[in-house]
């Protein structure tokens, strides 16, 4: 799959954004039928951590989720297999990054992890928005690199699904 454009990015950020708490459920139940691996995935993981990370890393989930189904159409199921599979290798990765750099977003903007960076710079900039907001907690740099590694994983199995599809 080619990268996904900057623009599209964009426009499904502020078409999700728009959406009433109602349309909001009813997509998020479509994807619980259309890929309920995963959002099993991302519902089961993030129930583990603390209940301000919850709301910024789901609507960040569904953006992301939005931005491929948007740019592909019909997505392939993606199997917990795949999932796990995809997840091993980013936590791996995300070892090694922590070991090498200070401060882990400045790290991650300045290489190549994906072959969809519009849509990585947007969970990094979504990420960082919560530090900025005045009126929200601010997630710790932990919580961050937790919710990076998850949505990384939704990326690049989305991405890898896309690409089967395309083929």
């Amino acid at each position: 799959m080619e990268p996904i454009p900057e623009e599209m990015v964009k426009r499904t950020w502020l078409e999700v954004a728009g959406f009433s708490p109602r349309r909001a459920n009813i997509e998020i139940m479509k994807i619980g039928k259309n890929q309920p691996e995963l959002l099993a995935f991302m519902v089961e993981l993030i129930k583990k951590v603390d209940q301000e990370v919850n709301e910024p890393g789901f609507s960040t989930f569904f953006v992301v989720y939005r931005i491929f189904q948007k740019a592909q159409g019909k997505i392939k199921k993606i199997s917990t297999e795949e999932i796990t599979k995809c997840y091993e290798y980013n936590k791996s990765l995300m070892e090694k990054l922590e070991e090498s750099h200070e401060n882990f977003f400045d790290r991650v903007t300045s290489i190549e992890i994906s072959r969809q960076p519009h849509v990585v710079r947007y969970i990094v900039d979504a990420l960082m928005e919560e530090e900025e907001s005045e009126d929200t907690l601010s997630l710790t740099e932990e919580q961050k690199n937790f919710l990076f590694l998850l949505l990384k994983t939704v990326i690049d199995v989305l991405d890898q699904k896309c690409m089967e599809s395309s083929e």
